[in-house]
């Protein structure tokens, strides 16, 4: 009678030489995957250099000026811009954002007359109780609460829009209304600015290499190797396992 032995196979004690073969065409697989995975990640650590975006040079160039100076006399909308592209990041720590958000504020109510201050933070006032009610309501309640949000947002940007540059339905508006507080800073010299620099640093730059910079196919290359190459590499190596054992299985004349 034949041994059910015959059929057993272990990765780490092969018993035969198919049962060795089986076993360094696993391994050899591993380890082009773990170079192919990991060896990418440590090269694109290796060659990578912290680089600034535009925006932290604007940011840099004015923020002495700002603290220092009338802001009025400054190039505040470049400034206000700078402060907005770091807020839409999703990446943004929540005190990162409060301190985001009171400066564009402060910057934004030192620069725009006092008539139309007292109509905007009236405005925000207004939203944020809006939005304090939204979740108690349903229905067509809920509908018309939600209109009459965007409606007061629509007139606060009609008003700032001359102040801040910003256009109509852009995604800076948006993130623009989302940032103004009630409460806020007097001044850009105000001890609680004093991580704005290191703020705007850590969101503004960016390492990057050749890896990072070069377009393949429409991706950048880094994004392109590990989100479509790697899997069909891994694809690849799961086919190209199955022939060689099948061919091994048939050179030796085993019968599966």
């Amino acid at each position: 009678m034949e041994s059910s032995d015959n059929y057993n196979f272990s990765l780490f004690k092969p018993r035969n030489l198919h049962g060795r073969k089986n076993r360094n065409v696993i391994f050899s697989m591993l380890l082009i995957w773990a170079v192919a995975v990991f060896g990418f990640q440590f090269l694109l650590r290796g060659i990578q250099k912290p680089t600034p975006e535009k925006t932290l040079a604007d940011f840099e160039t004015l923020w002495p000026q700002a603290i220092s100076k009338d802001l009025i006399s400054t190039d505040y909308k470049t400034l206000l811009n700078s402060l907005i592209q770091v807020k839409g990041k999703n990446t943004v720590k929540p005190v990162d954002q409060k301190i985001l958000n009171e400066a564009i504020s402060c910057i934004t109510f030192t620069v725009i007359p006092d008539s139309i201050k007292s109509f905007i933070l009236d405005g925000i006032s207004n939203i944020n109780a809006m939005k304090e009610r939204i979740s108690e309501v349903k229905d067509q309640e809920f509908l018309d609460l939600k209109a009459s949000i965007l409606e007061a947002e629509k007139i606060i940007s009609l008003k700032a829009a001359p102040y801040n540059g910003f256009a109509d339905r852009s995604l800076e508006e948006k993130i623009f209304l989302g940032s103004l507080q009630e409460v806020y800073p007097g001044s850009l010299s105000d001890n609680s600015f004093v991580r704005l620099p290191e703020i705007m640093k850590l969101y503004l730059t960016h390492n990057q290499s050749v890896l990072t910079d070069t377009t393949f196919l429409g991706f950048p290359f880094h994004y392109f190797y590990t989100a479509v190459f790697l899997l069909i590499l891994f694809v690849c190596l799961c086919i190209i396992y199955n022939i060689l054992i099948e061919w091994r299985l048939r050179k030796e004349g085993i019968v599966e």
